[in-house]
């Protein structure tokens, strides 16, 4: 007899997770975007420390940007190693491992 696939709720957490991380990542991509624009519009602070501030903060905008990403690229790698479905067993077992509930099939 076969086991017939049903939904596989790690994939089902990490589908939730990736709406709430994707909401955060798009906040962090405008995180410096304002502060940016307001540095790099009129000129209110001029010199040689202004420029290397405001080269500094362009810099950390596009930084944040791209660990924003990394982390959204690494759930979406994660999402596609995944399974969907999966036999009742191992749902059971993930479900358990999700809500903390200690398992006598724990991997230590």
């Amino acid at each position: 007899m076969t086991d017939t696939p049903v939904d596989n709720p790690r994939y089902t957490a990490l589908r939730e997770a990736q709406v709430r991380v994707e909401r955060h990542v798009a906040q962090l991509r405008a995180a410096l975007d304002e502060p940016f624009r307001l540095f790099s519009g009129d000129a209110v602070w001029i010199g040689p420390v202004a420029r290397r501030f405001g080269e500094d903060l362009g810099h950390y905008r596009q930084r944040l940007r791209q660990q924003a990403e990394t982390v959204l690229a690494e759930l979406e790698a994660e999402i596609r190693r995944t399974p969907p479905q999966v036999s009742a067993a191992v749902a059971r077992r993930e479900a358990a491992r999700l809500s903390g509930a200690p398992s006598a099939f724990t991997a230590f």
